[in-house]
C-alpha cells in the first residue's frame, strides 16, 4: 500500500511539473516585417534622394541595426504614388531582441525614404517594438530617443 502511495505522489508531482511547463512554453511571436504609419516620424533633408538614401544605410550599420531587406513602397501603401517619377525605398531592418529577467523585447524599423523635389528628400521612420512578458504581448510605435539618434546620425553624415 505504501508503494502505491509513494507512486500516486510522484505521479501528481510529475503531472503537475508536466503541466506547468506546457504552460510556459516557448511562444512563437510574429513581428510583422512592413510597419504601418501609426507613429511615424518624418524629417526633411535637402539633399539628392540617393545621398539620403546612402546616409540612412551608413547610419543602419553605425547604429547596429542590419537591412533585413529593401522594397518599393508602392507595395505596401496604396497612396505611395509609382506614377510621379520621384524616387522612393522602404528599407527594412531585422528584429533586434533583447531579453529581460521576466520577458524580451523586440525592435524593429521601417525606413521611408522618398523624394520630394530634385534636391529634397524626406525620411520616415517607423519604428515598433513588441514587448512579450510571460502570456501577454505589449504592442509600442514610439521610441523618442531612439529615433531622434538615428535622425542625429543621418544629419552628420550629410552635412559632412
Amino acid at each position: 500500500m505504501e508503494k502505491f502511495v509513494k507512486g500516486n505522489v510522484i505521479m501528481k508531482k510529475l503531472l503537475s511539473v508536466s503541466l506547468l511547463l506546457s504552460l510556459i512554453g516557448c511562444a512563437s511571436i510574429n513581428i510583422p516585417n512592413y510597419i504601418r504609419d501609426k507613429n511615424p516620424y518624418k524629417k526633411s533633408f535637402y539633399t539628392h534622394f540617393v545621398r539620403a538614401r546612402e546616409a540612412v544605410m551608413k547610419t543602419f550599420e553605425e547604429t547596429g541595426w542590419t537591412v533585413e531587406s529593401e522594397s518599393e513602397p508602392a507595395l505596401f501603401e496604396r497612396e505611395r504614388d509609382l506614377k510621379s517619377g520621384l524616387k522612393q525605398t522602404l528599407i527594412f531592418s531585422d528584429v533586434r531582441q533583447t531579453s529581460f529577467f521576466i520577458g524580451t523585447r523586440y525592435s524593429k524599423l521601417n525606413v521611408y525614404v522618398h523624394e520630394i523635389a530634385d534636391n529634397e528628400t524626406e525620411i520616415e521612420i517607423r519604428y515598433l517594438i513588441l514587448t512579450n512578458v510571460v502570456f501577454k504581448n505589449f504592442y509600442s510605435y514610439k521610441n523618442d530617443r531612439a529615433v531622434d539618434r538615428i535622425f542625429k546620425k543621418i544629419e552628420e553624415d550629410l552635412s559632412s
